[in-house]
């Protein structure tokens, strides 16, 4: 099909609404119908201004914009934090008719040069408060403030369930996916389904929720089991994209079955939701394929049927102008996408076209974001647009460029660990997400890496430095998953297991070489091996064990216990050890003896906040110098005399340190953060002190990641660490289901 490209929708077609820019807004980012034919839009802020949305009502008939709601006037805005510029993908319609929306942030604080809202993520003056969640009375404009389900965490997308209690919703940094019941308040988090990034729910007919994952991948939720099913269906790209590959779009079809289509490549993929069958229908692109890119900055833009189900969306165009165009396809009766014109009335260029949405006369309503003339609202009557013919007028088209507000230029604001090659390993997109939680690593004598991995079993994966997929992969131990482990002699990986086993896992052959059962004692923890055949334990109240490995014989630890459950202890020999006593006591307990002795110095703590002192992890160099990490975040190194201990601080005011490894002789590598931080690997030495190398975080909107060979990646809970000597390879694990790992080679700091 010819396709006269350069031509313009006819204005005589269109209505073009102006929505509220006076203060500052730029877009529009939720546009939604409800069963009457009501339009209700959000009017935001995305860019350089520090704006807070604004909800209006749009009347079709008229083209009349009413403001409802101003969220800077419904809710306290701090002056100095990030504001709640938007309301995002998130509107949907209460039985009584009232809305319920949540708020979403990308505009910077007043004092920041640009939008930082992950670099501020633990910031508590100038940060992101945190998503609120609202019902609006439309007919009284009257405002119900919830609250804020998830601090810090800025709400993507959400949509309310069948069951009305309940609306469902996406973070935007973690990539988590919650549940918030409208009755009790209370608040649920199922686990981590996207790298972030991801904000489009829709519901089949029988209320389950599908959403998907920045990197491509699609998942459904069951309210009525409440499990996360990764389906191990991914959108596609024609030109290799790793890039924006999340579902943008979604509708539901006459024939019951479920339309999505992702952002950057327009990849249409329908399922059936009873039997899963994929139909692949191509890509959005006109035929033959236009424009034929291989970097592209948005592509679709806005999805909508008509009564007999023919699609209409927006297309980027490639102009040099940063503008789309209309175009039409009857997907589901064979028929290919038609170019309908560019879509610049009066010259007023769209840059990206967010929604879109018919009303009961059969009219189109576009809403135009984040150009020069945004936000607006733009009336097309389709019934009267036809593809235009070689003779028809050409648009207003005026070459422009605008700035890429995502994309990080300057490397002062990169938070990534830096390295000379990076790969992510991403498990997730190979085996069932509830297979992916790292809990260990071990390199083995093959020269082969292993993971420990599971939520609800015990697996174990191998991998190298390069593969992408699995070398091999077993589920070993469906009893219960793995909640600790220590490597062991010869190839051995010593499980406790959540059902309170202990696993000999053979690395080579990645077998059970035994189990035993461990008796009734509720063991949470194995700090490490006596002698080679007795292992410390500890169990959920913090007593402590010595298990015999030969002959299963446990003995409890008499005049000794560990002040917080996940207290670590530094084993010097097999007579002695070290462990937090209270507040920032230090105990030196021999075994032999039975005794706990408190030493001379201290642990570093905040002042004030002593009794959060406990040490959680330890490390030792080779002059005997202890590296010690605290419940509070604070690193200090003790003397291998004991005489002296010396403080070096935290990075953040929250967030544990763990998993302090060797990195050489006078160098160790932790991690900070626990479950809800946003995790950072540490360094450190005697002569640069404590160094953050970064988080764990391939996102190519960073000019330095932008063209490395990799998938993406974002680990908030990291799990484990592994250091190789052969080229400087740190191995980073995430906790979390849909879980990953990074390999960073020759890293720096």
């Amino acid at each position: 099909m010819a396709h006269h490209l350069l031509a313009g929708i006819p204005d005589e077609l269109t209505r073009f609404t102006q929505l509220p820019n006076e203060r500052g807004h730029n877009a529009a980012w939720d546009f939604r119908r409800s069963k009457e034919g009501r339009f209700f839009v959000s009017v935001c802020g995305e860019g350089d201004d520090p704006v807070s949305s604004l909800l209006c009502e749009y009347v079709p008939e008229t083209g009349e914009v009413r403001e409802i709601l101003d969220v800077a006037k419904a809710w306290i805005v701090d002056p100095a934090q990030m504001p709640p510029s938007k309301i995002h993908t998130s509107i949907d319609f209460l039985p009584d008719g009232k809305l319920i929306m949540a708020t979403h942030n990308t505009a910077p604080a007043p004092n920041h040069p640009r939008w930082l809202y992950e670099q501020h993520y633990e910031h508590v003056w100038e940060g992101y408060a945190g998503s609120i969640v609202m019902i609006v009375d439309p007919d009284t404009n009257d405002v119900r403030v919830l609250g804020t389900p998830v601090p810090r965490e800025s709400i993507y997308g959400g949509i309310l369930g069948d069951d009305p209690r309940y609306y469902y919703f996406l973070g935007f940094m973690r990539g988590h996916f919650y549940r918030l019941d409208l009755l009790t308040n209370e608040v649920k988090d199922y686990g981590k389904i996207s790298e972030f990034a991801s904000c489009r729910l829709i519901k089949d007919a029988r209320g389950r929720i599908y959403g998907g994952a920045y990197t491509g991948e699609l998942w459904r939720f069951d309210p009525e089991t409440e499990r996360i099913e990764d389906l191990k269906i991914s959108f596609q790209s024609e030109y290799g994209t790793r890039y924006r590959r999340m579902m943008i779009f979604a509708l539901n079809t006459p024939r019951n079955t479920l339309l999505f289509i992702s952002n950057i490549d327009g990849d249409v993929i329908e399922i059936d939701p009873e039997t899963l069958e994929v139909t692949r229908h191509g890509f959005v692109h006109l035929r033959p394929r236009q424009p034929q890119a291989k970097y592209l900055t948005h592509t679709i833009g806005g999805v909508a049927a008509d009564d007999n189900f023919v699609l209409y969306y927006a297309l980027e165009s490639h102009h040099d102008a940063e503008l789309m165009r209309l175009v039409r396809w009857d997907i589901l009766n064979g028929g290919e996408p038609e170019n309908l014109g560019l879509i610049s009335p009066g010259g007023k260029q769209a840059y990206y076209i967010c929604e879109m949405e018919f009303d009961n006369r059969g009219l189109l309503h576009m809403v135009e974001v984040c150009g020069e003339y945004s936000p607006y609202i733009l009336t097309v009557d389709t019934k009267r647009l036809q593809p235009p013919g070689e003779d028809a007028p050409l648009a207003l088209i005026k070459p422009q460029q605008l700035p890429n507000m995502h994309m990080v230029e300057n490397r002062a604001y990169d938070m990534h660990i830096e390295a000379n090659v990076i790969r992510t390993f991403p498990l997730h997109q190979f085996v069932p997400w509830k297979h992916t939680p790292f809990v260990h690593l071990v390199k083995g004598s093959d020269g082969l890496v292993y993971g420990v991995t599971g939520s609800e079993s015990v697996c174990i994966v191998q991998l190298d430095f390069t593969c992408i997929a699995p070398l091999r992969f077993d589920e070993l131990y469906a009893g219960g998953a793995a909640v600790s482990c220590l490597d062991g002699e010869d190839d051995e990986i010593l499980v406790l297991t959540s059902d309170l086993r202990l696993l000999r896992v053979n690395l080579l052959s990645m077998t059970i070489s035994s189990s035993l059962v461990l008796g009734d004692e509720r063991y949470s923890r194995i700090q490490g091996k006596l002698r080679k055949d007795k292992l410390l334990l500890s169990d959920a109240e913090g007593q402590l064990f010595v298990f015999g490995l030969n002959d299963s014989k446990t003995e409890r630890l008499a005049n000794v216990k560990l002040q917080e459950a996940y207290g670590h202890v530094a084993i010097v020999d097999k007579d002695e050890l070290l462990l937090s006593g209270w507040a920032d006591e230090i105990l030196s307990y021999r075994i032999s003896e039975k005794r706990a002795t408190p030493l001379g110095v201290r642990a570093a703590s905040i002042k004030g906040r002593a009794f959060r002192a406990t040490m959680t992890t330890s490390a030792r160099l080779d002059d005997g110098t202890y590296v010690f990490g605290t419940y509070d975040g604070v690193l200090f190194t003790m003397s291998s005399d004991r005489s002296c201990t010396v403080g070096y601080g935290r990075l953040y005011a929250t967030g544990e340190l763990r998993g302090l490894i060797r990195i050489s002789g006078d160098r160790v590598a932790g991690i900070y953060g626990g479950e809800r931080d946003a995790g950072h690997v540490i360094l450190y030495s005697r002569n640069a002190g404590l160094q953050d190398l970064g988080r764990p975080r391939v996102v190519k909107e960073t000019r330095s990641l932008e063209h490395i060979d990799s998938e993406w990646a974002s680990i908030h809970e990291i799990s484990c660490l592994l250091y190789e000597a052969e080229g400087d390879r740190l191995y980073v694990a995430s906790g979390e289901q849909f879980g990953c790992l990074i390999r960073y080679g020759e890293f720096t700091v």
